[in-house]
Order: structure tokens, then C-alpha cells, then sequence
């Protein structure tokens, strides 16, 4: 069964439109721009996996991981306890297989949409995981991934590639003040990581343009060799995913990421002149 042909509910206002499922997750399925026929988020339904705990289906959308990546804390979605609370929706799961229970929640504002993502540890030790938000968008457009402004006489900037990445993959474009990931279909994945001081990564794909905005910390530890912001792409959609900084969960304790997107609708990008006007305007705001 597809995510389109699960249960679910939506949430809008004169701005936005969000659809969440309401018997598995926490998953947000859709995400609509007035004006806009398409969804902004990819859509998966052919890609599972087997895990130790059954079969995972991706589904597309938004999910909630933890960071380092284990196969263990891959568990297929199970219920979830949906609260709806004026503008506000709690997207809440049981305990799953791992010990791990997720929540995803958030309201609409104007263009914007305000998460919080939550975890909680179940377990009977002491655990240490960071919080990882992911959205699948569609494949056509193009990821914008700021760099650090140029400052001093210390290093400033790290670049994290899996190790399925070639480095000269043809998606990626590299420069002093931006990356650029390209949507393009490939058997071959690529995986793009790094510390991103500016607190936002952005997909810009036909007139509209995706940003997830979220708290950058320099003094904290993330994972992944130091990563808050990750960029992935593949054969059916790319993701844009952020990370909060390692926290070790003692029994019953739980660990939060904020995201903030905002979707505007404006021009195409055509050139690299254009991707940096349009990092310079985020970076202002």
C-alpha cells in the first residue's frame, strides 16, 4: 500500500497545505503551495527494504531518523497518535523494535511551517544518537548549499563525502561560496555532508524554492565527522536532510531538532548567478 493510498490528514492555510498520515509515522507526506498543482515532496511508494524488524517502506516526504546511521533504529513505521490542537499537529509513534519513540510536530505560518522533532530512548542503558530530519524532494531542481563566509587564518570548512560518492560526480558543482547538488537521475548515489554555519539549505525546483532553516552550534559535536547539514541524491529523488548535535539519552530522556521551512514562489534558476542571489537573500534574513 502506497503513502497516497494510506489514511491521512491535512492541515492549511492561505499559504500552505501539509498531509500527514494518521495510522503510521510520524510521516508528512505532502507538501502544496497555493498556486502550485504538484507536490513539493518527493513521492516513493516502490522503494522498501528488508530490516531486522520487517520490511521499511520509504514513502517519500518528511521522517524522522537518528544520526549515526544502524540498520538496528531502522524499524518499519508503525501507529501513530495524531493531536490536532488549533493550528498545531502532533504526529507521535509507539515505542519502536529499537527502544526509540519519534514525534514529529508543527504549525503553519504564512509560507512557513515550524517543526519540532523528538526523540525518546526507551532503552535500559545510556545511549548516544543525534536527532536527523529528512525530506525527499522531487528530482529537476537543484539543492543550494551555502559556505562559510571567508574570515581568518584558521580552516573554516569541511566536506564530508560517502563513500559511494565519486567526487567528480556531474550533479555537483563546487564553489568558494556555494554548493551546488543537481537533481539528476543516476544508478550511482550521491552523498554530500558538512558544517554549515549559516542555518539553512535550500532546493530550488521550477518556481519554487524550498528552504529548511534550522540552529546552527558551533561548540557542539554532530555526527557523521561534524555534519548538520546532509544533501543525497539518486536514481528518484534528493534529499535535503539536517541534524542536531550528539546527545547521549539516559532511559526516558529525549533529544530535539527544529526545522523551519519556507517555500517561496519566484524565478527559475538558470545560472550561477542566479543560485547566489539567491543565497544572499536567505543568508540575509
Amino acid at each position: 500500500m502506497t503513502a497516497s493510498q494510506l489514511p491521512f490528514g491535512s492541515i492549511e492555510n492561505e499559504f500552505l497545505r501539509v498531509d500527514y498520515l494518521t495510522t503510521i509515522g510520524p510521516r508528512i507526506i505532502g507538501l502544496y503551495a497555493k498556486g502550485v498543482e504538484d507536490n513539493i515532496f518527493a513521492e516513493t511508494p516502490d522503494i522498501h527494504w528488508h530490516t531486522q524488524h520487517g520490511e521499511y517502506y520509504l514513502r517519500g516526504g518528511h521522517r524522522l531518523w537518528t544520526a549515526p546511521e544502524d540498520p538496528f533504529y531502522t524499524c518499519p513505521e508503525d501507529s501513530v497518535t495524531v493531536t490536532a490542537i488549533e493550528d498545531k499537529v502532533i504526529l507521535r509513534s509507539d515505542v519502536d523494535a529499537s527502544g526509540l519513540e519519534k514525534e514529529i510536530s508543527f504549525r503553519l505560518d504564512e509560507n512557513c511551517v515550524a517543526l519540532t522533532h523528538r526523540v525518546t530512548w526507551h532503552g535500559k542503558e545510556p545511549i548516544e544518537l543525534a536527532p536527523w530530519a529528512i525530506t525527499q524532494l522531487p528530482l529537476g531542481g537543484v539543492a543550494i548549499l551555502p559556505q562559510p563566509d571567508a574570515e581568518g587564518l584558521q580552516p573554516n570548512r569541511n566536506l564530508v563525502f560517502w563513500h559511494y560518492s565519486q567526487i567528480n560526480d556531474e550533479r555537483l558543482e563546487l564553489h568558494d561560496d556555494l554548493i551546488l547538488l543537481h537533481g539528476r537521475p543516476s544508478d550511482q548515489a550521491f552523498k554530500l555532508g558538512y558544517y554549515n554555519s549559516h542555518g539553512w539549505i535550500a532546493y530550488q525546483l521550477g518556481s519554487v524554492l524550498f528552504t529548511k532553516r534550522f540552529l546552527s552550534q558551533r561548540n557542539h559535536g554532530y555526527p557523521d565527522l561534524g555534519c548538520n547539514a546532509e544533501a543525497y541524491v539518486q536514481d528518484s529523488f534528493l534529499e535535503l536532510e539536517t541534524l542536531g548535535p550528539l546527545s547521549i539519552l539516559n532511559p526516558n530522556e529525549s533529544m530535539t531538532l527544529e526545522d523551519v521551512w519556507e517555500v517561496s514562489i519566484g524565478e527559475h534558476i538558470t545560472t550561477l548567478e542566479d543560485a547566489r542571489r539567491i543565497s544572499k537573500q536567505l543568508s540575509l534574513k
